[in-house]
């Protein structure tokens, strides 16, 4: 019996674990309340969310779509982790440029919206997660004059 096999018969996948570990991270974020700070860690992120982009085993960006809001995104928030069906919901992020046009260049990302979209996605097709600033969901921006 090969030991790098998981209960299911199926190779282990640790994506699940870090996807819960952002999870826990969001909800700590939205739930931890100072009696003197009041929510400390939302005001000092800015966001309750931690924006990531999921990489396929092809080594693209895995792309989903929003049919009723007819947009495409790559950017994503964990919502829940469905470890007995190996697989995450997670929610859309809509990507803007500085002007406010839709994009899914990350080098033009400025702001993340949060999308009420949400889609179940098979953990064993995702090679890697990258973590992004969460302040992308804040909006504010400042352009440096080049001079």
């Amino acid at each position: 019996m090969n030991e790098d096999l998981g209960e299911n018969g199926k190779q282990p996948h640790f994506l699940g674990e870090a996807l819960a570990d952002i999870q826990v991270l969001q909800d700590t974020m939205v739930r931890f309340q100072s009696r003197y700070f009041g929510q400390l860690f939302v005001k000092m992120v800015g966001s309750d969310t931690i924006p990531f982009l999921l990489t396929l085993h092809n080594g693209t960006n895995l792309r989903l779509a929003d049919t009723v809001r007819q947009f495409e995104t790559e950017f994503f928030r964990i919502e829940a982790i469905e470890k007995e069906y190996d697989r995450g919901i997670v929610s859309l992020l809509r990507a803007f440029d500085y002007e406010g046009y839709a994009t899914n260049t990350l080098a033009d990302v400025v702001r993340l919206e949060r999308t009420t979209t949400e889609k179940a996605i098979d953990l064993q097709a995702i090679s890697a997660i990258q973590l992004l600033k969460p302040d992308m969901l804040k909006g504010h921006f400042i352009i440096e004059p080049k001079w």
